[in-house]
């Protein structure tokens, strides 16, 4: 059986100095999995692997939000649900419109109304 992957010395080696959140992710992969990791990201094994090793094309500003909420604890004053992690923001910022649900319907407004932690609007903090 081939030993488990070091994701802590896989973002040393590639990084140097890694920002926090990067040692974060190794660390959450390290002690889970990165399949685990990357299911509750919402994002792909692939993603992790690239970014751990520095050579990630895309822009990592999200995955950053997305780490620093779930691993970090990174709290936002959201205006409908008071004080919620990083990552739950970007995820109810994600979700479609709904007008079965009012706490859906004021999300979505809000979300996209000038919220200083929307995504959708030019300009707005990541």
């Amino acid at each position: 059986m081939a030993p488990a992957p070091d994701f802590i010395a896989k973002a040393k080696a590639a990084w140097g100095s890694p920002p926090d959140w990067i040692l974060a992710l190794a660390e959450a992969c390290q002690r889970d999995t990165q399949a685990a990791v990357s299911r509750r990201l919402g994002v792909s094994g692939s993603q992790i692997s690239h970014v751990l090793g520095a050579n990630y094309a895309g822009r990592t500003e999200r995955l950053e939000q997305l780490v620093r909420g779930a691993y970090l604890g990174a709290i936002v004053s959201c205006p409908v649900l008071g004080e919620i992690e990083r990552d739950r923001c970007l995820e109810e910022q994600s979700r479609p419109f709904a007008a079965t649900s009012s706490t859906r319907a004021q999300l979505y407004r809000a979300c996209r109304g000038g919220c200083p932690f929307a995504t959708h609007c030019k300009g707005a903090a990541a």
